[in-house]
């Protein structure tokens, strides 16, 4: 996806889970998004709905693990506990 067709989109939550990353270098190399043109814009992070979450371990490879993903995402979506309470390792909001 292009970033003028994120833009477009006004997403209210972006998802930061890089295939292959882990949260803590997603959160390193998080200017790398936050740089970009029209990114304070965005209805998302207006609303400081920005999480970065463990895509490794929950989300990119089928498995078990992939419930609770759906648990993970349940909260960061919908503020719901699905499941063991969301752990500041599994996501936790892109510092704004």
């Amino acid at each position: 996806m292009t970033w003028d067709a994120v833009r477009a989109a006004r997403p209210d939550v972006v998802l930061v889970l890089p295939c292959g990353f882990p949260p803590e270098r997603a959160l390193r190399e998080a200017e790398l998004l936050t740089a970009l043109p029209g990114w304070a814009d965005l209805p998302a992070v207006r609303a400081d709905r920005v999480w970065v979450l463990d895509g490794p371990a929950y989300f990119n490879r089928p498995g078990p693990r992939v419930v609770r993903g759906a648990e993970v995402l349940a909260h960061v979506l919908h503020g719901v506990q699905a499941g063991e309470a969301v752990t500041e390792a599994e996501a936790r909001p892109l510092p704004g």
